[in-house]
């Protein structure tokens, strides 16, 4: 190795450039490396004739510089030369990212994933075009800084692992020390493939996708064993037309670094499905112009979505999908028939055709990311069987039995059984998978959550749902939180939906009798802050006859092949479509939209998916009526849930 660094040098030229005051030393310590030659050259010099294979470009500058290293990457760009940026920067040097051009991250990555990841918006525009720094580097700071920039220069330069090749090295001069930030390359537009994959490129509060990691505590009466952990994710909108979630929570029991990976999973999943990156190709056309010229496509009359009589409501937002109606489509993969299929875009994104019809919005079951494909279709076709589930059930509203509580869920609440009163339900389902309801209802406000989760044991979909209905009582309580509301109410896409705060809790006094309004998920949870909520649903939620555990149904491994087996055997199709963004494998995530065409996502009290009458006949199917309800005969009264 030694021997190929020294040739490496050897037949390396490089081209020094940037503050007189660092240009100078600079080129002294490189000139000592063994270069083939070291020359320092005006700002913004010609690079068209040099050798790209053996040329680099130093350019270092004791300020920000960021206008000057965005024209710098232009030119070296457009000439295929590499180069290395040195900034000083709020009083710290920066070293990096290591560029070649067409291959990797670029130094307009840098400026979006600054700006996207601060704190204040106003404050990164401030720091990018911030003047020189009047003050000098001391020289011993300088000697320090610039052969840290050099080592880190030879390492890349000879194929060897440095920080500087996937991101940023910040140099502290105070104590000299020296912090890595990762730069992830932005997906705005199309870029190669990553070579190395570690998860942790996700996590900086400057530069990350996930800019912070907070445990949130167990208010008094939770349950201590539960580790909730919350994420703050960039705010892309800053940089491009990407309206992503910015907060995500994990959960477990015991172990905040499995809640802390269920965090930054749930946020790279709603990251993901945000965004159709601009190398997806996009299909405009109906169904049956697509099967006509032999594109294999998703018949719109599979999907449940409205019914006619709410498509003449009045004001109703939707347009019917029929085969002949033109839409978006992308294209996805039958994991049932082993074959590509196009699906309407709608479906998994909010992103429209000038034009084009609103048909629904994306549905809301499905998305997941995991560290493999399978992972992520897995959890997402456990999502899929258990909102299906749910909203069969809580649009019949039978009365299911109520399950004892194990010890070993016992021993995990047992702090909580004066504030907090638990009922565990299993939602009876045609898949014959364990899906569990557990509702927690608080003794003294009477704010009822509801949690639920699908896993191949019922014990395991106990624990689960359990966490997250206990998590969802912290939502309960920002709700009930007037400057937290405020807050809140300017961030959904929809200005609006959650009503104003009220002292009183009287919330179904703020929303129509048909709840028509319920139009986000989050509106469900700020009704329940209203005592008369839980008491409304008692009957179907917490009243309940006594059952057991014998003969709940099991699946032996949580696998996507044991779920898939369930699915198709009662004559239904697994489709998932790939929304892993560049940055995000190069995390090692992927995340994907997984569908069964025929079931019904969750959905919000004012959208009911009434159509094509899966609600109303699968309840005949598994004996909770002999009769179909009649559409208007569907209780409509918001779940518990967000």
């Amino acid at each position: 190795m030694g021997s190929e660094d020294a040739r490496s040098r050897l037949e390396t030229s490089v081209l020094v450039t940037g503050s007189p005051a660092l240009t100078a030393p600079l080129a002294e310590a490189l000139a000592a490396g063994g270069y083939a030659d070291v020359e320092i050259v005006p700002f913004f010099c010609d690079l068209s004739e040099v050798d790209t294979g053996t040329t680099v470009v130093v350019a270092a500058f004791d300020h920000p510089a960021y206008a000057e290293l965005t024209a710098l990457d232009a030119l070296c760009a457009g000439s295929g030369v590499r180069w290395l940026p040195l900034r000083r920067e709020r009083g710290r040097m920066i070293a990096g990212p290591a560029i070649t051009p067409g291959n990797g991250i670029d130094f307009a990555d840098v400026i979006a994933r600054r700006r996207s990841a601060a704190p204040d918006p106003g404050v990164a525009d401030a720091v990018l075009s911030a003047p020189a720094n009047g003050t000098a580097l001391k020289p011993g700071d300088a000697r320090w800084v610039l052969a840290n920039l050099a080592v880190h220069l030879e390492r890349w330069l000879s194929g060897g692992r440095t920080a500087i090749a996937g991101g940023e090295i910040e140099l502290n001069l105070v104590d000299l020390t020296e912090l890595r930030r990762p730069i992830l390359p932005v997906p705005d537009r199309v870029r190669p493939a990553p070579a190395v994959t570690d998860a942790e490129l996700l996590v900086d509060d400057r530069t990350g996708i996930v800019t912070g990691v907070s445990e949130i505590a167990p208010t008094p009466g939770m349950p201590a064993r539960l580790r909730v952990c919350a994420v703050e994710v960039a705010d892309m909108r800053r940089v491009t037309n990407w309206p992503n979630d910015r907060q995500a929570i994990g959960t477990s029991w015991h172990d905040f670094g499995l809640a802390r990976q269920s965090a930054i999973g749930e946020a790279v999943e709603r990251y993901c499905g945000s965004w159709l990156a601009p190398e997806r190709e996009v299909r405009f056309g109906s169904y049956e112009q697509l099967t006509r010229y032999g594109v294999p496509a998703l018949d719109p009359r599979r999907l449940n979505l409205y019914s006619a009589g709410q498509y003449r409501s009045p004001g109703f937002p939707f347009t019917p999908l029929t085969p002949d109606t033109d839409c978006s489509w992308v294209e996805g993969f039958s994991h049932t028939t082993k074959e590509s299929v196009w699906v309407p875009a709608f479906l998994i994104s909010n992103e429209r055709q000038a034009g084009e019809g609103r048909f629904a919005d994306p549905l809301l079951a499905g998305l997941a990311a995991g560290t493999s494909e399978e992972h992520a279709v897995t959890s997402g076709l456990e999502e899929v069987l258990e909102r299906d589930t749910t909203m069969l059930w809580w649009a019949n509203t039978p009365r299911l039995a109520r399950l004892p509580i194990p010890d070993e869920i016992r021993s995990l609440i047992a702090d909580t059984v004066v504030g907090y009163e638990i009922t565990l339900i299993h939602l009876d389902n045609e898949f014959d998978v364990p899906v569990v309801a557990a509702a927690v209802l608080d003794r003294v406000t009477r704010r009822l959550s509801l949690g639920f989760a699908t896993r191949p044991d019922a014990l395991e979909a106990a624990k689960k749902a359990l966490a997250e209905g206990f998590t969802l009582q912290h939502t309960c309580r920002t709700l009930d939180n007037e400057t937290a509301l405020s807050a809140l109410r300017r961030d959904l896409p929809r200005p609006g939906e959650l009503k104003p705060y009220r002292a009183d809790r009287r919330y179904l006094d703020s929303y129509r009798d048909d709840f028509g309004d319920v139009t986000d998920l989050l509106c469900q949870q700020q009704i329940y802050l209203d005592p008369r909520a839980a008491k409304r649903v008692a009957p179907w939620v917490r009243d309940l006859p006594d059952g057991c555990w014998d003969a709940l149904p099991s699946l032996g491994e949580r696998r996507q092949k044991a779920y898939q087996d369930r699915v198709e055997a009662r004559g239904f199709e697994v489709i998932s479509v790939d929304l892993t963004t560049c940055d995000v494998a190069a995390a090692g995530f992927h995340a994907a939209h997984t569908l069964v065409p025929g079931l019904v996502s969750n959905f919000p009290a004012g959208f009911p998916l009434w159509g094509n009458g899966r609600i109303t006949d699968a309840a005949v199917a598994l004996g909770w009526r002999d009769t179909p309800l009649d559409e208007g005969d569907l209780n409509v009264f918001p779940l518990p849930h967000a």
